[in-house]
């Protein structure tokens, strides 16, 4: 079975972070790279927390969608109506 290694690494303030590494051969700066991006992640995550989700179509744009199915032209689409 293949050898692997865990390594705890600390958060940017210097308590403990809950990431921890079971792999082989990860090189300090591999480690560092992905503590860096996950952390910038978790950051901006924490930060969306706080905001109002966006809101969809307002009532002035769903009241201005068409109301029939697009023409379209080409062989056999238009016919002309029976009289």
């Amino acid at each position: 079975m293949a050898e692997h290694t865990a390594h705890e690494t600390a958060g940017t303030s210097g308590e403990p972070a809950s990431l921890r590494f079971v792999t082989r051969h990860v090189s300090e700066p591999e480690r560092a790279a992905v503590t860096a991006v996950l952390g910038s992640v978790l950051e901006q995550e924490s930060a969306m927390l706080g905001q109002a989700p966006g809101r969809g179509a307002s009532a002035w744009q769903r009241s201005q969608r068409a109301l029939r199915t697009p023409i379209e032209p080409g062989q056999g689409r238009w016919s002309r109506p029976a009289l």
